[in-house]
């Protein structure tokens, strides 16, 4: 009857979600002070189906979504509580949905009918984030980054007396009924606990003795319904399986060719599902451990796959998967199908944006050579370009009108942390520089560079005729339309990640190579005019004016003026750019210069030197600053996969 009541409701699913897609209509939940919109919802870390199957719930760089499946709603649960979320699980009624993770402060109760916070409870300090949860009984059970499993009065959020440290892990996992959990360790070995006596029940021996070390870290755990099955997933390109009563492996599968990112089994036992780097997705059959079917439809690696449980919803047994390109799917398991694009706006790591001449969009770069356009009146996605997507993108930059693109993408295995910041990438080589018109599709020629274009991202300039590009120590400037080299400049040093500008009025040309000593050219003459002693820096820009250039490194920022008629002047500005990706922008006045420390933005008062910290509501490292061209917003980018949108009237009175 079971088969009956599942073929039916796949007839209904076919019909009523082939064309369904939930858009984001949540850009201003949640934000920080000052800022008007977020634009995408940030990278997927981790995906459950409710027990009733009606509601899919998505733990993302920036918060939790919640997907209403019967009414077709989205509901972002945010609380003002920063922080990525990495672990979800539900009571065992299925009313109660907690979350947590990276960053976060507190576990967080939530009401999943009404999308209400219940109850919070405080993490102390010398907890870390929490990497997964699980309920047994009334007992909530929390395992954090540092290895401790912590139990929590699930009523009263009281911490309980028992307590264990597991060690360091790359993979977690716990049991559907929460009594046992599993952990892949640094090592690549699995050690599987008992979560009711926090007692370690055994240590197998997983991926490491079959590949050379940098190939056996496990990426994936998974359990099968009843507990008694362990899966893994590994960088070794195979799926092991393990018996979690005789401690003793069942099979070795090795049908993926790429790294195995995701494992989700089926409520009835007859499917499991696993998700690789290459976006393929691979249905087996439990009994026979064969490949059932291998289903295909996302660009990109795999993040999170689970199954809607068994019952009367008309999701019954039903496959969803979550892939970085940002996409969330719905499979048909049995047919092999396709059903829905459920969703998007789900992408990872958005690496440069740029306004529109108009301001009436924004485009933005992601991590895989893509560019996402949004509309700024209703903070809808438009369009994707996607002539530049690859596995990973080297580097990229856009015009600052957002008309011309170009980009370095190559071939690579990503992985994506599920438990916080941080990639897994094997290879990267590929395609050499491309440059397209986002709007025509015209692919633009370059000249030919000896050793290829380095890392250092190209550069436009304002008009959008010259662009620049490092050739090892040599920087090569071209006409973009005829891709005629017009002159080169020698940098001395190689740009390896190196940044490059030219100032607003397109006459002198900046270049940071890696000994992190600025030069600067005159674009017309080509005569360098490097000020006297200059600092080494670790990010520059040029002042509106194009005047003044700044300069910032961890230990200081400082201005120097570049006008020929006048002794070169240096001013200090006592103010410090910590961390990774630091940016450095002025405001369009020339009077505010906006850096990024990690997380958060610097405002520093140019003439007073006077700075401000502003929380940019970003979880993790802020890679791009613009401003429109009416100067009204900035638009922050991060790792996260969002960009924030700020009125920058507000934020400079600050």
């Amino acid at each position: 009857m079971k088969y009956k009541i599942r073929v039916f409701t796949l007839v209904l699913l076919i019909i009523g979600m082939s064309t369904g897609l939930f858009a984001q209509d949540n850009a201003q939940v949640g934000l920080p002070a000052g800022a008007i919109a977020r634009l995408g919802k940030g990278g997927i870390n981790i995906m459950r189906f409710s027990p009733d199957g009606m509601h899919l719930v998505v733990g993302t760089d920036v918060g939790v979504w919640l997907y209403d499946l019967q009414e077709g709603n989205e509901t972002p649960l945010f609380t003002g509580q920063r922080g990525q979320v990495n672990a979800l699980t539900f009571s065992a009624d299925g009313k109660t949905l907690v979350s947590s993770g990276e960053d976060s402060p507190v576990i967080q109760l939530w009401n999943i009918d009404t999308g209400n916070k219940l109850n919070s409870i405080g993490l102390t300090q010398r907890r870390d984030a929490i990497a997964t949860l699980a309920f047994h009984g009334s007992t909530l059970i929390s395992l954090d980054r540092r290895g401790n499993i912590i139990y929590w009065h699930a009523d009263t959020g009281k911490e309980l007396p028992e307590t264990e440290n597991v060690g360091q892990f790359t993979a977690a996992a716990f049991s559907d009924d929460g009594s046992l959990f599993a952990i892949g360790a640094n090592d690549s070995k699995i050690h599987l606990w008992d979560a009711t006596t926090v007692k370690r029940k055994r240590t197998l021996i997983g991926h490491a003795s079959l590949f050379k070390k940098q190939d056996k870290e496990i990426l994936a755990l998974a359990f099968s319904p009843d507990g008694e099955i362990l899966a893994s997933g590994s960088e070794d390109k195979t799926i092991q399986l393990w018996n979690t009563q005789t401690y003793t492996k069942i099979a070795t599968l090795r049908k993926h060719n790429e790294w195995i990112t995701a494992i989700a089994f089926s409520d009835d036992m007859r499917t499991f599902a696993t998700g690789d780097t290459s976006g393929e997705i691979k249905l087996w059959d439990i009994a026979t451990r064969k490949v059932r079917t291998t289903l295909k439809g996302h660009k990109n690696t795999i993040n999170a796959l689970t199954f809607a449980p068994d019952g009367m919803s008309e999701y019954s047994g039903c496959l969803a998967s979550g892939s970085a390109d940002g996409t969330i799917r719905i499979w048909n398991p049995y047919a092999g199908k396709e059903l829905s694009t459920l969703t998007t706006g789900h992408t990872e790591w958005v690496i440069t944006i740029a306004f529109s001449e108009n301001d009436t969009f924004l485009a933005s770069v992601i991590y895989n050579g893509a560019v996402e356009k949004w509309d700024l009146t209703t903070f809808q996605q438009l369009e994707t370009f996607d002539a530049g997507h690859n596995d990973t993108t080297v580097y990229a930059t856009l015009s600052s009108d957002a008309k011309f693109f170009a980009c370095r993408s190559g071939d690579a295995m990503v992985a994506f942390s599920p438990f916080g910041f941080g990639t897994h990438i094997r290879g990267g080589g590929g395609e050499g520089l491309q440059i397209w018109e986002m709007s025509t599709g015209k692919n633009f020629p370059i000249p030919a560079m000896q050793h290829g274009p380095r890392i250092a991202a190209p550069a436009f300039s304002p008009d959008n005729n010259l662009l620049a590009a490092s050739d090892f120590r040599t920087i090569r400037v071209w006409h973009r339309e005829t891709g005629k080299d017009l002159f080169q400049l020698n940098s001395h040093t190689p740009l390896f990640r190196g940044q490059m500008l030219f100032s607003p009025d397109g006459q002198k040309f900046g270049a940071l190579p890696s000994n992190n000593k600025l030069q600067i050219w005159d674009v017309t003459t080509q005569n360098n005019i490097t000020p006297a002693n200059m600092l080494s820096a670790e990010i520059f820009a040029f002042s509106p004016d194009s005047t003044t250039v700044a300069i910032a490194s961890h230990d200081n920022t400082h201005l120097w003026k570049l006008n020929a008629d006048e002794e070169n002047v240096q001013t200090p500005l006592n103010a410090k750019l910590f961390g990774l990706n630091a940016v450095l922008t002025f405001s369009p006045d020339g009077k505010t210069l906006i850096g990024s420390e990690r997380r958060s933005l610097k405002l520093i008062d140019v003439e007073t030197g006077n700075q401000t910290e502003i929380y940019s509501g970003h979880t993790e490292p802020i890679e791009a600053i613009v401003f429109s061209h009416d100067g009204k917003i900035m638009a922050t980018a991060s790792v996260d996969g969002t960009v924030l949108l700020w009125e920058w009237e507000k934020i400079s009175e600050k």
